[in-house]
């Protein structure tokens, strides 16, 4: 209260003393009334937000929770008393927690892959007949939680029930190292997932000891454009059996590419590329980025991974692990090569385009370039072999010998003819051919190059073979066999087949990848249907071997492997009668920029059987007995290519009776006369119209 003082004109002072009106405290007791209920009003809003945030926590540990359990299966195919994965389908339940009542509806589609193995579907029309749908590759799951309660916002904001929406993948079998769990003092494992062995004799059991065992499914060669540049994909997988009952335990995810790519200079201050992603006994581990030579995809119409091989398929010089062991060092960067115009090869320059072909290996869900494929051995066998258990055990057991070579830096072991007892393996014991046929197959034995990382874990986990040491960084290996890689696989489709005298007594298929429903080691009767004949399957060693191109170094037939299989059709020991045969011989190759000789087809006329003994030879065969036209010809086709709509196939030896230049595998050809007497040394290529 102020105290005023006023004074008087008589002299007397006087004192007022002044106060609150009643109009001010009414105006300051609203004035407080809302700014309490302003308070009460946000202290209401702060409890609703919190049970609005703690109910959608719930809600979401809820959908997590579901979709983690649905990931625990323990079998794939219905099973009594089991959690399969066959059995996750759509549902609706209730969870009561915390007072609230939560309904979840589940909704799940089956998706499967394509045989491109990047596409998927879930329309099972798109997929080939023979596809089993009785199981899809993964589900996609789609889980709705809604909750009742007026003092929560539901997903649209208002007041009133809620709801939290998930989706996830559920995959049929896990990959490497996926869905790990650790805890301390835990091993480090994945979810028990029963697995069902392949078949034989397509894929083989390798033994790796403790009742453990690895197979590789069957390679699946994809055609991404019609001049031979192939994609291949198969798994090699680790699983243990006791009795009837077999527990998935890794997965290894491989890729081979060929590619066209173009040449670059290293940058000189920036990382360019990738070293190799190498394999040290426990994992794959990524290699770093560097500054070096690098490569970039040429084309848009070849695998979507020819960007990753392209870039990071080159060497350092500095003394680094190389990605081509086989050229007989670890060090130093390899060249790449071309074909010039008349079909030799030619070092790639800056600028320049040039033949590719990469191992990937998939790491943390991404592909990435891994140490070339190298094949120790090849063999062919009957039908017959690798169906009976005594078969895989003798098998499996030479594999492990060819293995443990390598890894002991012991002298090499027995051959295949010492240890295997096949049919067909010499030519005392012939594997006969009757009116039904049979196939033939072919499987090659691919050991990794030892690296200082994986020999120091090979010392430190297995100082002796059967010895193991606990403090092994590979924390479940109890064999040197499944810490070393290697790998045995199946190349029948791969490989390239032959016989001596070609379509007589025996006829071995060996057709174009671009066909449809290819065929390769099919061994039928044909010509006189009697007598002995020998099947040949022959393969590249490295990486292209894998993509069934042809080679893409000049070392060419030096980097090839032949398997001889000694085959009896009908009864008769006398070989076919040759007299009046005359065989024409030669090489295929193309020019630089043209399409791939490895996937010409070559087609004789009547009287006329030509074939390819390796993607860059040809024989053909004249049978004056059966020759109905004169003269006798051979029709190269299946050598167009997207980007280059006017080529023919030339020789300098032989004439060319007619060609077409069409816009499809099947309408680009060149009909050559061929000779009626015994000639070799032809060549042929592949060329720019007209030919020079």
């Amino acid at each position: 209260m102020n105290r005023h003082i006023r004074h008087h004109p008589n002299g007397i002072e006087r004192r007022f003393s002044g106060g609150l009106s009643l109009l001010e405290v009414l105006l300051a007791i609203v004035i407080f009334a809302i700014g309490m209920l302003a308070l009460a009003q946000l202290q209401g809003n702060l409890a609703r937000s919190s049970g609005d945030a703690n109910a959608r926590t719930v809600a979401a540990n809820l959908a997590e929770e579901t979709i983690e359990s649905m990931r625990a299966f323990e079998v794939l195919e219905t099973t009594p008393g089991q959690r399969a994965y066959q059995d996750i389908a759509d549902d609706s339940f209730t969870v009561s927690r915390g007072g609230v009542d939560y309904n979840v509806a589940v909704t799940v589609e089956d998706w499967f892959f394509l045989p491109d193995r990047e596409t998927v579907t879930k329309d099972v029309s798109d997929l080939p007949e023979n596809r089993d749908t009785s199981l899809s590759d993964f589900k996609r799951i789609d889980l709705n939680v809604t909750w009742a309660g007026t003092d929560f916002a539901d997903a649209e904001g208002r007041l009133g029930s809620g709801a939290f929406r998930l989706s996830s993948i559920v995959n049929s079998i896990p990959s490497l190292n996926n869905a790990k769990v650790a805890a301390e003092g835990e091993a480090i494992g994945t979810p028990p997932v029963n697995y069902t062995p392949g078949l034989n004799p397509d894929i083989v059991a390798i033994s790796l000891d403790n009742s453990k065992f690895k197979e590789s499914t069957t390679p699946e060669p994809i055609v991404r454009r019609r001049d031979a540049l192939i994609e291949t994909w198969f798994d090699v997988i680790t699983y243990s059996q006791v009795g009837d009952e077999a527990l998935f335990l890794r997965r290894e995810e491989f890729a081979v590419v060929s590619c066209e790519c173009t040449l670059r200079a290293p940058s000189g201050t920036a990382a360019t590329g990738r070293r190799p992603t190498l394999w040290n006994g426990a994992e794959f581990v990524e290699g770093e980025f560097t500054d070096k030579q690098f490569g970039e995809s040429a084309s848009n119409q070849q695998s979507q991974y020819c960007d990753v091989c392209c870039q990071d398929h080159h060497d350092t010089g500095g003394g680094d692990t190389s990605y081509r062991p086989n050229d007989g060092n670890f060090t130093g960067n390899h060249a790449h090569f071309n074909r010039d115009r008349q079909g030799n090869f030619v070092e790639a320059a800056v600028g320049d385009n040039y033949l590719e072909a990469c191992r990937l290996i998939r790491k943390d869900g991404f592909f990435r370039v891994a140490q070339d494929f190298s094949l120790n051995e090849v063999n062919a066998f009957p039908q017959d072999y690798l169906v009976l258990p005594s078969d895989i055990d003798e098998y499996s057991d030479h594999v492990r010998a060819v293995a443990t070579a390598e890894f002991t830096n012991g002298s090499p072991p027995p051959s295949a003819a010492d240890e295997l007892s096949y049919s067909g393996r010499d030519q005392a014991n012939r594997s006969e051919v009757d009116i039904a046929g049979q196939q033939l197959r072919s499987r090659g034995i691919y050991l990794d190059m030892i690296t200082p990382a994986l020999q120091t874990t090979i010392d430190n986990c297995f100082p002796t073979i059967g010895q193991r040491n606990e403090d092994c960084i590979a924390k479940d290996a109890q064999s040197v066999f499944e810490i070393y890689p290697f790998f045995d696989v199946q190349v029948t489709a791969l490989a390239r087949w032959t016989e001596t005298q070609p379509e007589d007594p025996v006829d071995v298929s060996n057709e174009e990848m671009s066909s449809f429903g290819y065929s390769r080691g099919r061994a039928e009767l044909a010509g006189s249907k009697a007598g002995p004949s020998t099947g040949h399957s022959t393969i590249e060693k490295s990486n292209v071997g894998l993509v069934g191109t042809i080679p893409i170094i000049p070392e060419g037939t030096q980097r090839l492997k032949t398997s001889d299989l000694f085959l009896q059709a009908g009864e008769g020991d006398n070989p076919p009668d040759t007299s009046g045969r005359v065989t024409i011989s030669g090489t295929l190759s193309s020019q630089g920029g043209t399409s791939d000789a490895g996937i010409v087809s070559l087609t004789g006329s009547q009287g006329v059987s030509c074939t390819k003994p390796t993607n860059t030879t040809f024989m053909c065969i004249l049978d004056s007995t059966e020759l109905d036209t004169l003269p006798p010809t051979v029709t190269v086709s299946n050598y167009w290519k997207n980007e280059q709509t006017d080529l023919v196939a030339c020789s300098a030896q032989l004439t060319i009776l007619a060609f077409n230049i069409g816009t499809t595998a099947t309408t680009n050809w060149t009909r050559f006369e061929l000779p009626q007497s015994n000639t070799s040394g032809i060549s042929i290529t592949i060329a720019e119209s007209p030919c020079g």
